[in-house]
């Protein structure tokens, strides 16, 4: 399985900062003539990599889904940031560039603005909430989903004039 290696400051995989609209569509195409897949859905990768521009259309903002996992290692600083329990994942990102302990959805969100590296996951589960009632009260279908929030959904990296 290939490496997207996410370089704060420069972009991710061979999509990086300072690119036009033009230079980003060849970089998806590559991706899709590489590694596309019979199951994948038409755009797969246009729609996997979210690019935001600057106001002269360079690229800014960078944003990758946890779905990539299943294509590529999604790695920063040796850590496949998908596979790698967000306790775990945070606490040896905080060793590198402390993360922004007053952000108003810190658990859900851990951002490391002197990285310009943004981690994100739609609910906060810890390994204690396993052994509480209420999680072991629920469906085993519905367990499973759950335990997908043990591990970020996405990641992005940004220039520092972008504003999120």
């Amino acid at each position: 399985m290939d490496k997207i290696i996410i370089e704060p400051g420069v972009g991710i995989g061979n999509i990086k900062f300072g690119m036009s609209k033009e230079e980003v569509a060849l970089c998806i195409q590559e991706y899709e003539s590489k590694h596309n897949k019979e199951y994948f859905v038409t755009s797969y990768f246009e729609s996997a990599f979210m690019v935001k521009y600057d106001s002269n259309e360079k690229v800014a903002f960078i944003q990758i889904p946890s779905s990539l996992k299943n294509v590529f290692h999604c790695v920063f600083s040796d850590i496949d940031v998908f596979r790698t329990k967000v306790t775990d994942l945070v606490e040896k990102l905080d060793t590198i560039s402390n993360y922004d302990r007053n952000d108003r959805e810190l658990g859900g969100t851990y951002d490391f603005p002197e990285l310009g590296l943004l981690f994100w996951r739609p609910n906060v589960l810890t390994e204690e909430d396993l052994e509480k009632e209420w999680f072991k009260e629920l469906d085993p279908e519905i367990q499973e989903d759950e335990m997908r929030n043990l591990y970020f959904e996405s990641v992005c990296i940004r220039t520092e004039s972008f504003e999120l």
